[in-house]
C-alpha cells in the first residue's frame, strides 16, 4: 500500500499533456526531468519548439552550416559530413552590427573556426529589411547630413552609396566602420571628408567601383545602384 501511494503521489508532479495553458511554464519545468526522447516529445506539445523555432536563422556553406538563436544571440557551426550526422565543430555567439542595421548583419564569434568560414557563412545570414531601398534607408540620411555639414555634393552621393551597397550587396563585415556602420556610425567619415575631401571620395568611389575589392575596378560602375542579385534566403525570416 505505501508503494503504491508513493507511485500515486509522484504521478502527480507532471500535469496532463493536455494541461498546458496557463500551466506551460511549470510543465516545460517537470519535463526538463524527463529522458531526452520524451522531452523532446512534450517540449513539441507544449508548443516550446515552436516558439524557440520562430527565432532560428540558419545558413549553409559548402560543407559548413551555421544556426543562429537571435532569442540568445548563441551561434552553432556544423561540419555537415555525407552519410552521417551533422558534426559539431563550434559554438559561440552572434554579435550584431549596431542599430539601425542590427541583426540583419553580424559577426560570428565562434573559436576554433577559421575566419575565412565564418566570414562566407556570416555572408549566408545577412537578412534584407524590404522597406529599404536605394530611395528611402539610413544612407538617405547621411547624405542630407554630409551636405549639410559642407560636404560637396558628388563625395556625399558616394557615401550614400557605400553605405546602400554594403547593406544591399553583403559587403564583408571587415568593411563595417568605414561604409558608416559600424559603432560610430557616419559622423567620423563626414568628418574625414571635410578635412579630406578628395582621399575620401577616392576611397569610396573605389569601393563602389570594385565592389569592396572583390573585381577589378574596370568591372565597376559608379552610377550602378540596383545591387546584386538576391539569394532566396535574403529576405527570409527570421
Amino acid at each position: 500500500m505505501t508503494d503504491r501511494r508513493a507511485l500515486l503521489a509522484s504521478s502527480r508532479l507532471a500535469p496532463p499533456v493536455h494541461a498546458v495553458g496557463a500551466d506551460a511554464p511549470r510543465f516545460i519545468a517537470v519535463i526538463r526531468f524527463l529522458c531526452p526522447a520524451k522531452r523532446a516529445m512534450m517540449k513539441f506539445m507544449s508548443g516550446e519548439v515552436s516558439r524557440v523555432d520562430s527565432r532560428i536563422r540558419r545558413a549553409r556553406v559548402d560543407v559548413f552550416g551555421a544556426e543562429l538563436d537571435l532569442r540568445t544571440r548563441a551561434a552553432t557551426i556544423f561540419w555537415h559530413r555525407s552519410g552521417k550526422k551533422p558534426l559539431l565543430i563550434g559554438e559561440g555567439a552572434w554579435v550584431p552590427l549596431p542599430e539601425p542595421m542590427g541583426d540583419l548583419r553580424g559577426r560570428l564569434a565562434v573559436e576554433g573556426v577559421d575566419r575565412r568560414t565564418c566570414a562566407l557563412l556570416e555572408h549566408r545570414l545577412a537578412r534584407g529589411n524590404r522597406d529599404w531601398t536605394y530611395e528611402s534607408g539610413p544612407w538617405i540620411g547621411a547624405e542630407v547630413t554630409a551636405r549639410s555639414a559642407g560636404v560637396e555634393a558628388p563625395a556625399a552621393d558616394a557615401l550614400r552609396k557605400v553605405l546602400w551597397l554594403f547593406y544591399r550587396n553583403r559587403w564583408p563585415l571587415q568593411f563595417a566602420d568605414g561604409c558608416g556602420w559600424g559603432s560610430s556610425g557616419y559622423g567620423p567619415l563626414i568628418a574625414a571628408a571635410l578635412a579630406d575631401p578628395a582621399h575620401m571620395r577616392a576611397r569610396w568611389e573605389l569601393l563602389i567601383l570594385t565592389g569592396a575589392l572583390r573585381w577589378p575596378a574596370s568591372e565597376g560602375d559608379l552610377e550602378r545602384t540596383a545591387g546584386d542579385p538576391h539569394n532566396e534566403d535574403f529576405y527570409a525570416a527570421p
